[in-house]
């Protein structure tokens, strides 16, 4: 990975794969609230055409190099080339449409949606590659089956509260109805004290995954329960579930949206909150960890 190379990787999709979503689009520029420090207005604008960004808060912009050592702190080039190769950023051409309009594309044009049993071999691979066990991978997940534009598709399901679906496949990452949380009990109709928070559903099969293989890194002494939060930006209907808990222990990305929804559950909920991203502080999410590829 080199400087040139990173002019082709979209802004626009680094931003939403570290959960910052554009607050309003205006032509060629998405406008975001900035990712240095809080604020109620956007003013932290990406230029779809030029690919650069620019934070009128601080009067500073430039390239995704230069944003990447901004938000991750990161001292040198070589430091930034490293954290975005590990990405897996999108072109610019093929980012757009994903990162901005993804929700509608996938809400309004998906059709003929059907569930089955996870039993794909394509799908289970995928598992695989991820180094998830696929007996855990088919026990909390379903096969989906729908059509956009008449052409079929398939991908791994995985439910939310409001009877959504987060989408995976190797080539694709969406949502078939309403985004949500994820709540699962440890025992049937019985909630815990404490609960184990995730980020994305791939890290909780990470975890478990870790678990049944005695990893001691991710023993949780006490039986928990579990939320997905299938975003950060779900974290405000997250809340009133983690109200009940006097245990919170946050798996989260150990990126910068990850930090912050950890300050912001640790700022509401104070010492019933532990963050447990130490257990993989060299990679950036448990799944990493999992597959070893450090940050």
């Amino acid at each position: 990975m080199n400087i040139e190379q990173t002019k082709k990787l979209s802004i626009i999709d680094f931003l939403d794969k570290e959960g910052i979503k554009p607050s309003k689009t205006r032509g060629d520029a998405c406008w975001y609230l900035s990712p240095f420090r809080n604020e109620r207005t956007p003013s932290f604008k990406v230029s779809r055409k030029d690919n650069l960004w620019y934070d009128y808060g601080i009067q500073e912009g430039g390239d995704l190099v230069e944003l990447v050592k901004r938000m991750y702190n990161k001292p040198s080039v070589s430091d930034a080339l490293a954290v975005i190769a590990s990405q897996g950023i999108a072109p610019v051409g093929k980012a757009t449409e994903s990162a901005i309009t993804a929700k509608e594309y996938t809400v309004t044009k998906m059709n003929d949606v059907r569930l089955l049993p996870l039993r794909s071999h394509a799908l289970l691979s995928y598992f695989s590659t991820r180094r998830v066990d696929t007996t855990i991978g088919m026990m909390y997940c379903r096969e989906i089956h729908y059509k956009i534009e008449q052409k079929h598709y398939y991908g791994i399901a995985f439910g939310n509260l409001s009877d959504g679906y987060e989408v995976r496949n190797p080539y694709f990452k969406g949502c078939i109805g309403h985004k949500d949380i994820t709540m699962m009990a440890h025992m049937f109709n019985k909630w815990q004290d404490g609960c184990l928070v995730f980020e994305g559903f791939m890290d909780f099969l990470s975890y478990l995954t870790l678990v049944k293989r005695q990893d001691g890194r991710f023993v949780i002494e006490r039986p928990c329960d579990y939320m997905i939060l299938n975003s950060v930006a779900n974290l405000k209907r997250a809340l009133q579930y983690l109200e009940r808990y006097t245990h919170i222990h946050c798996f989260l990305d150990n990126d910068h949206a990850g930090r912050k929804t950890v300050e912001t559950i640790m700022g509401l909920y104070e010492y019933r909150v532990t963050d447990e991203s130490f257990r993989y502080a060299e990679y950036k999410d448990i799944n990493d960890y999992l597959m070893d590829k450090r940050i």
